[in-house]
């Protein structure tokens, strides 16, 4: 087991925008090429009904608020009630995890993720169960492609976009972003500075959020928590995947998706109506390739839902813990052993 932390840290009194981070348990980790990972713990609220743990994994340039944001807007925290254990996981270059540093996505796909499920088993569990959302639903994707017999019992892949063929847009703003790319850590957290004016003008914002479908005040103290800068590395190669449509390793000696196939664990696959960044054709395209049960699912007023979903919204937006959380709730619960 990895070094628990003192249950002190970073549980500072909140700010103005400021948030604090209050797992029941809180750890450090060390990966197998060095760098680090760190993980909050909730304990099941009441009685545990199931054996399997939940690990919560979030997106690109973002941290451990992206899941765990407050009482009302914490996925984990709402899957504790619903009698799971739950583990926040927040990756290297980020937050409680370490500086920054140019890494790739397959160090993150492979030994990061290989430190959180190593760490989450040491406590006596066989399997666990995935929730990520945008790179993080990536993560496990990648590390079953490598890994296909990976103890994962179920996963939820949230606004993740397996394929990138059909952003609006999205080449040609990766193109005006390239000058940041050759740079060892992006600063993506200076946006952080601004919290205060909300979301920023401009394709960041459209392609991150469906701004309308969140509370301003939620969105402002987002803008002040969740950013982190992303690694250069990391930057490039999905830059590479949106330019050429391809989801391989950083030095394209590895295609990801064909051995997919061999992956079996169900899967649920969420897309919010209106997000630019991931589509639902865009996430419903990883149909093709997982090979075992998927369940796929739109987020919009068309299909049943009180509004339409864009990206961060699928999570912080008005009515995600009412209409989101207890979907991914009833899908890992269904494929979960009674405790």
């Amino acid at each position: 087991m990895a070094d628990l932390f003192s249950r002190a840290m970073d549980r500072g009194k909140e700010g103005l925008l400021t948030l604090s981070f209050r797992p029941d348990e809180l750890y450090r980790v060390p990966t197998d090429d060095g760098a680090a990972i760190a993980l909050g713990r909730y304990h099941p609220r009441g009685e545990r009904r199931h054996a399997e743990p939940v690990i919560l994994c979030h997106g690109l340039a973002a941290n451990r608020f992206h899941l765990d944001f407050n009482e009302h807007y914490s996925m984990a925290r709402a899957l504790a009630r619903a009698g799971f254990e739950t583990w926040v996981l927040e990756l290297r270059g980020r937050g409680l995890a370490g500086e920054c540093g140019d890494f790739t996505f397959d160090d993150q796909a492979d030994y990061d993720v290989r430190a959180a499920l190593r760490t989450v088993l040491s406590t006596g569990a066989k399997q666990v169960l995935w929730v990520g959302h945008s790179k993080g639903g990536l993560m496990i994707y990648a590390h079953l492609a490598k890994n296909p017999q990976a103890p994962v019992r179920a996963a939820a892949a949230l606004g993740s976009p397996f394929t990138f063929a059909v952003q609006p847009g999205l080449r040609s703003f990766i193109r005006r972003m390239e000058p940041l790319l050759s740079l060892k850590a992006i600063p993506t957290r200076r946006i952080t500075g601004i919290a205060l004016l909300g979301a920023p003008p401009g394709p960041i914002s459209r392609y991150l959020m469906l701004a309308e479908n969140m509370e301003p005040e939620v969105i402002r103290r987002a803008m002040a928590n969740v950013p982190s800068d992303i690694s250069g590395g990391v930057g490039r190669q999905f830059a590479r995947w949106i330019v050429t449509n391809q989801f391989t390793t950083h030095d394209g000696s590895f295609d990801y998706r064909p051995p997919l196939a061999q992956v079996r664990i169900p899967f649920l696959l969420l897309a919010g109506s209106r997000d630019l960044l991931a589509p639902p054709m865009a996430v419903a395209r990883a149909k093709e390739h997982l090979g075992g049960p998927v369940k796929f699912l739109v987020a919009g007023r068309a299909h049943g839902f009180g509004a339409d979903y864009g990206h961060a919204d699928l999570i912080l937006g008005r009515r995600a813990p009412d209409e989101i959380f207890p979907l991914v709730e009833a899908f890992l619960s269904s494929h979960a052993t009674r405790a």
